[in-house]
């Protein structure tokens, strides 16, 4: 409805300006036919003196060729002609009297126009205009000479070129009313546009007929030199004023160049309509955009401005009326990029040389969009590299790079508000191990998973970043007290421990967090970070837990980035020193083997625990060399029992990440071959993690290792989420209850049961069964009557050196000396008997 009604208030404004031109035409029409007919009756009722027929012949003459152009300037559909008007009047002001000047310059200007084939309403007009426009010269003349008939006296010169000056102004109003009608426009805009043109033309032409004028009266034989004279004038006249009009219409095309240098396609769209619509009078102009990998966009405007952006589709649909269009391609070097349409509501005939300005002014549209265009691409391009600069490519989180900005504004805001700032560090506890085993594609899914958790669980964060591996930091800004970052951090831990789906596996790889704060525990972003790394080791002695930067443990934190390259001097220097724990046949109460725990004797710290430096192994690619300094070690010790009589087994500890080294069953086998050992004597244990293995290459090492002899044993058994399925694939030798549940044998009845149900599933795989940590005679005891096979633990002999061991076993080295035997040594053979 609203829309009939808009196109309805269109036709009836569209009616009212179509009525509003054609009553001003029939005006000017109608007044300037009743002035020739009333002068014509006034000469035919009282004859003026008779004029000579060469004077009347004359301006006859030149009354035809007076409305002949010597330049046209369009305003939209209408062209304003510029001619000889004003010399013609001049000369013929002073040939002949008024009356017959306006009634031959009425004839002759429609008699011009008809031959032209101009459109006899349009001819018509322009007769009467300048009919009308010579009396208003006639009348201004007389009255400046104060009707005095002397032609040579200087006031006459002067009306004359007053006269020029008035029917100039007059015929310039008329023409510029009917344009400005035409057009919608405002009479002010359209007249002022070719005034400047009009004034020289004008000046130029009244001059030149005042010249001849002049000269007549000065010499009439000059006359016969005017002819050429004119001539001259004419042509030089013409091209002047074509000159000063190309002038102007490439100096409008330099400020479009102007306008046009855009960097965004919408900005140069609107810069090309507005300019072409200005620059052709035209009444829409369309910029159509072809993308070579997207949609083709369509921007349609006019001198005001685009007035909307859409699908590219017949530009006239929309439109009130059918326009007639020019076409001129958009090109670039590689081909067409879209098309500039300027069109008209009516018939309009473009010029060769506003052809030639429709051509060069698409090539500096094309120019400019192919710029823009490159420009939006640059942009797009730096932009990408910014954001794979300040981010992770695989989990696209934030880099160490984005951190650091982030810290940066997020400490300024915390020193002006007063609030804590905190950085947590999160590393995945076994991750590497993840990894290695089942490739690559589980750890990036696994990597994945943990970045959306941080992110979903943190919207609010200043920052969640990779920082590399299996590292992440989490960035908090704005904390009334620094024990909400603990808080936020023990919650991080329960988002972690969810386990991970990777090919129908539960993976589940617990985290450790390190928190420090800003200003509590730092003072700038670089000794935050490395405060968080310092609590990330602290809360890594306890795997799955966080820690909170403390400055009494700063210290002994710090040293253990320098402990990888001392451990590996330690491998180099033979540092390393291997303690046997015994482990007792609960059938025979005798001594059935012993397994090997590594220590590190430093030259500065003592003997260290495993505690204080597997951790450095797992994550320094020691891994290697550490196990086979262990191994042959270990292996060394169990030769010389061996040749000693006592066939005791050894066992020693792999990790997960050995058991995908090809090259470690020849290394177990040279071993064996170098200490002379046999192969059923070593037994090598496998921590529960890796049960979770199931790639072809684990399984191979397996196999090789079963087939030199070797006896596998499953170390920490029901602590993991994969023990069952790993003794379904892989027969091993040996099954080792993990010491949580031992511990509770004599408290616990679901330890209990556990334990008796190992015992059995053990038995029923045609393994032997070893229980670990026994620290008390009643679980020893229970032990025995769950029919568990071997022990171990600090009730029956905490690990010892390998002469003591020796000593307890009750035989010497040959060029060894005999240890002393401890009380310890005596205690546990008394409890093996």
């Amino acid at each position: 409805m609203l829309g009939a009604l808009g196109r309805a208030d269109a036709r009836a404004r569209g009616w009212v300006r179509a009525h509003d031109l054609q009553v001003y035409v029939w005006a000017v029409c109608a007044t300037g036919l009743v002035l020739c007919v009333s002068l014509a009756w006034r000469l035919a009722v009282d004859p003026a003196p008779p004029v000579d027929a060469w004077r009347l012949a004359l301006v006859a003459g030149l009354a035809l060729g007076a409305d002949r152009s010597l330049l046209e300037i369009r305003f939209g559909a209408d062209n304003e002609s510029f001619t000889w008007a004003e010399m013609c009047v001049v000369l013929g002001l002073f040939l002949v009297p008024l009356p017959e000047l306006v009634c031959l310059n009425t004839a002759g200007v429609l008699v011009h126009h008809l031959l032209r084939r101009t459109a006899r309403l349009k001819a018509l007009f322009n007769a009467a205009a300048f009919g009308l426009g010579t009396a208003v010269a006639g009348a201004v003349l007389s009255l400046v000479t104060a009707g005095s008939g002397a032609t040579e006296a200087p006031r006459f010169v002067l009306g004359l070129v007053l006269a020029a000056l008035a029917f100039s102004a007059w015929n310039g109003a008329t023409v510029t009313g009917a344009v400005a009608l035409a057009g919608r426009a405002p009479f002010g805009s359209i007249y002022g546009k070719g005034l400047l043109l009009r004034t020289l033309v004008c000046l130029g032409n009244t001059t030149a007929g005042v010249a001849v004028v002049v000269m007549v009266q000065w010499s009439r034989p000059s006359v016969l030199v005017l002819p050429p004279l004119l001539l001259l004038l004419f042509m030089s006249y013409r091209g002047y004023l074509r000159a000063m009009h190309e002038r102007d219409t490439w100096q409008q095309l330099e400020r479009a160049s102007r306008e046009l240098n855009q960097l965004d396609e919408v900005a140069v769209a609107t810069a090309a309509i507005v300019r072409a619509a200005q620059l052709l009078q035209a009444d829409v102009v369309q910029v159509t955009v072809e993308n070579e990998h997207g949609p083709v966009t369509s921007y349609v405007g006019d001198a005001n401005g685009l007035s909307r952006t859409s699908d590219p589709g017949a530009i006239d649909g929309p439109l009130e009326a059918q326009l007639m269009l020019y076409v001129a391609p958009l090109e670039a070097p590689h081909g067409r990029i879209g098309v500039l349409r300027i069109g008209f509501r009516r018939t309009v005939t473009l010029s060769k040389r506003e052809q030639q300005v429709l051509k060069t002014f698409a090539h500096a549209v094309s120019t400019t969009l192919q710029n823009a265009r490159l420009y939006a691409e640059m942009r797009q391009h730096a932009e990408a590299k910014a954001y794979e600069a300040a981010h992770d490519p695989l989990t696209g989180l934030g880099n160490r790079a984005l951190l650091h900005d982030r810290a940066e504004l997020a400490l300024e805001a915390s020193s002006r508000e007063g609030t804590q700032c905190a950085l947590l560090i999160i590393d995945l506890d076994h991750f590497k191990e993840i990894n290695d085993t089942l490739g690559h594609a589980a750890g990036d899914v696994f990597l994945r998973e943990v970045g959306e958790r941080l992110t979903a669980a943190l919207p609010d964060a200043d920052a969640v970043c990779r920082l590399g591996g299996d590292e992440y930091a989490v960035l908090l800004g704005g904390l009334q007290v620094a024990g909400a970052a603990d808080q936020v951090a023990a919650a991080l831990l329960d988002v972690l421990s969810e386990p991970v789906l990777f090919d129908g596996l539960r993976l589940s790889i617990e985290g450790s967090v390190g928190v420090a704060c800003f200003p509590q525990d730092a003072t700038t972003f670089s000794e935050l970070l490395q405060r968080a790394d310092v609590a990330l080791y602290q809360a890594k002695e306890s795997r799955g837990s966080f820690c909170h930067y403390r400055v009494d443990r700063d210290s002994s934190s710090l040293q253990r980035p320098a402990m990888a390259a001392e451990l590996r001097t330690a491998l180099a220097a033979d540092d390393l020193v291997v303690h046997f724990q015994p482990q007792y046949d609960l059938h025979t109460g005798q001594v059935a083997g012993a397994e090997c725990l590594v220590r590190w004797q430093h030259s500065q710290r003592g003997l260290l625990q495993p505690a204080e430096f597997i951790g450095v192994v797992e994550h320094s690619g020691l891994i290697r060399d550490f196990t086979l300094a262990v191994l042959d070690k270990g292996v060394a010790e169990c030769a010389r029992w061996f040749r000693a009589g006592r066939q005791l087994t050894v066992a020693v500890n792999l990790s997960a990440r050995n058991l995908l080294d090809k090259q470690l069953p020849v290394d177990v086998a040279g071993v064996l071959a170098r200490h002379g050992l046999p192969a059923r004597q070593l037994v090598l244990e496998i921590t529960e993690t890796t049960t979770m293995i199931e790639l072809d290459v684990v399984e191979s090492v397996l196999g090789q290792l079963r087939g030199l002899g070797v006896q596998l044993s499953v170390d920490d058994f029901g602590t993991g989420y994969s023990s069952l399925a790993f003794l379904q694939r892989v027969q091993v030798n040996e099954v080792k209850i993990d010491r949580s549940f031992v511990s509770g044998l004599t408290s616990s009845a679901s330890d209990r049961a556990l334990v008796r149900a190992t015992v059995q599933l053990a038995h029923s795989l045609g393994a032997r069964c070893v229980g670990e940590g026994v620290e008390t005679a009643e679980q020893y005891d229970a032990l025995v009557a769950l029919g568990c096979d071997l022990a171990q633990g600090y009730y029956l002999g905490r690990p010892k050196s390998a002469d003591l061991v020796r000593a307890e076993l009750g035989f010497t080295v040959p060029g060894l000396p005999a240890p002393r035997v401890d009380s310890d040594a005596r205690h546990l053979r008394a409890v093996a008997t």
